[in-house]
C-alpha cells in the first residue's frame, strides 16, 4: 500500500504543497531568497528552507536558536521585510512591535511570545494589494478631471473598489494599511475636484480627512466665492421663494416659525453643491422693504458625513445629469466604507450669508 503524502500549505501563498519543506512552497522558498538578498543554498544543502532559516537567524546576530525558534524569527522577519516596502507611517508601530518580537527570541527564550499576531499569507496578500494600488494611482495621475467621462470615472472607481473592503477592519496591520490606501484615495478626489472646480465638495471632503486618531474641526463658512456658487443655484432661489411665500406674508420672516417643518430642507443638484451638502436645512430671518426687495440673513447648516448608502434616484433625475448621479452616488457610497474606518470623519459646517434688497431675477449679496 503506498503512503500517502500529506499536503501541507504555504504560509506565505496559502496554494498546496506536498514534499518536504514545513512552511514554503519551493517556488515561495526561492522568492524568499531573492526578496531578502540571501544567496541560495548550496547543493549539498539538503533542507533548503532550514538553511534560509538559519542564514536569518544569523543576520539577526541570534546563534544556536532551535529549529521552532528559527521558523519563528523567519516568519516575523519576513513579514517585516514586506512591510518596510510599504512606505506608509500608519503601520510604524506595528513594524516596531515585530521587531521587538524578533528581539525576544534568544536561545534563553523558553516560550514565543508575540505582542502582535499575524499570518504571513494575510502580509504577503496585503502587500500585493499595496502594489496593485501602487500601480493604479501611478496610471490615474494624468486624468483630466475638467473631461472626465462616464467610462473612465467608472473604471477608476472598480478598479480601486478593494481597498474598500470591511472586512479588512479586524485585523489591526491590515485596518491600517487599508485606511492609509483609503486617506491616498480620498486626497486625489480632493486635488480632482479643485482641479475640475468644484472647490466646496473638495474643502469639505478635505477638512473631513483629519490625520489618524483625530477629530476634524466643524467649519464656519462665509467667503464670497462659495456664497455666489449658493445664491445662483436654482433649487436655492426656488427654496427661498418658497419659503417667503408661506412664511413671509406680513412683510417678515422668522426662522422659527417653519424651524420644524420639511421646507427648511434644501436638496442641491449642481455638481460642487450636490457632492458637498446632502442634507442641508436653511433658515431665513429678514424684512420686507417698501419697494417689496427682501433684507435676508440666511444659514445653511449640513452635517458631513457618509452614513447610508444611496441609489442612483436618490441624486439627479435629469437624464443630462446621469453621468454625475453616478460620480455622486459611486462616492457617497465609497463614503460610507471610509466613515466605517474612520478615514471619513463627521463634523458639522455652516454657511452664513445676508442678502440685500432682494428680489426674485436678481440678488445682491453682502459678506
Amino acid at each position: 500500500m503506498e503512503k500517502k503524502i500529506e499536503e501541507k500549505r504555504c504560509v506565505l501563498c496559502n496554494k498546496p504543497y506536498s514534499y518536504k519543506y514545513s512552511m514554503f512552497g519551493r517556488v515561495c522558498l526561492d522568492n524568499m531568497y531573492s526578496l531578502l538578498r540571501i544567496s541560495k543554498s548550496p547543493r549539498f544543502i539538503w533542507n533548503k528552507e532550514l538553511y534560509l532559516c538559519t542564514r536569518i537567524a544569523w543576520r539577526n546576530h541570534k546563534l544556536f536558536l532551535n529549529r521552532n525558534q528559527k521558523y519563528n524569527l523567519t516568519q516575523k522577519y519576513i513579514a517585516l521585510s514586506y512591510l518596510n516596502k510599504m512606505e506608509c507611517n500608519f503601520l510604524d508601530d506595528i513594524k516596531e512591535q515585530i521587531k521587538n518580537d524578533i528581539n525576544n527570541i534568544s536561545i534563553f527564550s523558553k516560550n514565543v511570545i508575540e505582542t502582535i499576531s499575524f499570518s504571513l499569507n494575510d502580509i504577503y496578500k496585503l502587500y500585493n494589494y499595496w502594489q496593485k494600488f501602487n500601480d493604479l494611482i501611478a496610471n490615474f495621475q494624468n486624468i483630466n478631471w475638467k473631461e472626465l467621462d462616464e467610462k473612465l470615472a467608472k473604471e477608476f472607481i472598480e478598479k480601486l473598489s478593494f481597498i474598500f473592503d470591511e472586512t479588512k477592519m479586524s485585523n489591526p496591520i491590515l485596518y491600517r494599511a487599508f485606511y492609509w490606501m483609503q486617506y491616498q484615495f480620498w486626497q486625489i478626489i480632493v486635488i480632482g475636484g479643485l482641479l475640475a472646480d468644484m472647490k466646496l465638495s473638495a474643502r469639505l471632503l478635505n477638512n473631513s480627512l483629519a490625520p489618524f486618531r483625530k477629530e476634524p474641526d466643524d467649519l464656519i463658512i462665509d467667503d464670497e466665492e462659495t456664497i455666489n456658487s449658493i445664491t445662483e443655484s436654482k433649487i436655492f432661489k426656488e427654496k427661498i421663494h418658497e419659503i417667503l411665500n408661506n412664511y413671509g406674508k406680513e412683510g417678515k420672516i422668522n426662522s422659527q416659525d417653519y424651524e420644524n417643518t420639511d421646507i427648511k430642507v434644501i436638496k442641491f443638484e449642481d455638481a460642487d453643491l450636490l457632492l458637498a451638502l446632502h442634507k442641508a436645512t436653511i433658515l431665513i430671518n429678514g424684512i420686507k422693504n417698501e419697494d417689496n426687495t427682501w433684507n435676508l440673513d440666511i444659514e445653511i447648516n449640513d452635517t458631513y458625513d457618509f452614513t447610508e448608502f444611496k441609489s442612483l434616484k436618490e441624486y439627479v433625475d435629469e437624464k443630462e445629469k446621469i453621468l454625475m448621479d453616478i460620480f455622486a452616488t459611486t462616492l457617497n457610497n465609497l463614503g460610507v466604507a471610509s466613515s466605517k474606518y474612520g478615514v471619513i470623519k463627521i463634523f458639522d459646517v455652516k454657511l452664513i450669508f445676508h442678502l440685500d434688497s432682494y428680489k426674485v431675477d436678481e440678488m445682491k449679496v453682502i459678506i
